[in-house]
């Protein structure tokens, strides 16, 4: 979602995919990127809209809040196949670990925004799964077989003067 109106707010609801805000000139817009929207090109197309709106690379700013971090993003075989025929090199992305393959969803957004060029932007450290008391977690409800997880809402607007 992009806007320039100051009368409103962009919000999305989250729970271990990524919250991305990104702040231009004049417009501002909210992404919710999960692992299938960042392979398939949700960064990409929205830089690309707020460039046909005349924002530039070096005008943006790019947030990424709270979302499920490295250590607690194991993967199995499919998923790896999935990056395989998306991302060119992949391999940066996938690790093994303890005979277990682990995803770097931070390191791909953050290798997709160095590859379209924006500077300004800051990556939330924060792990919605080891988080529990701070964050919701799809994930970890799951594995710990709580039936009602709830999703965190990240909100973006600017200040009418």
């Amino acid at each position: 979602m992009i806007t320039n109106r100051k009368d409103i707010l962009l919000g999305i609801l989250t729970a271990d995919c990524a919250p991305i805000i990104v702040l231009g000139k004049k417009y501002f817009g909210i992404i919710h990127a999960g692992w299938k929207g960042l392979i398939n090109g949700i960064i990409e197309n929205t830089i690309m809209k707020f460039n046909s709106l005349g924002e530039t690379e070096n005008h943006l700013n790019v947030f990424v809040g709270p979302h499920l971090s490295m250590d607690s993003f194991e993967v199995k075989k499919d998923f790896v196949d999935n990056i395989k025929k998306k991302i060119k090199n992949y391999d940066n992305f996938i690790e093994s670990k303890r005979q277990k393959k682990i995803f770097n969803f931070s390191g791909l957004i953050e290798s997709k925004l160095i590859d379209l060029k924006i500077t300004n932007y800051d990556i939330s450290k924060e792990n919605t799964y080891t988080n529990p008391e701070k964050f919701f977690s799809h994930r970890y409800c799951y594995v710990n077989k709580i039936k009602n997880c709830g999703r965190q809402i990240s909100l973006v607007g600017i200040k009418n003067n």
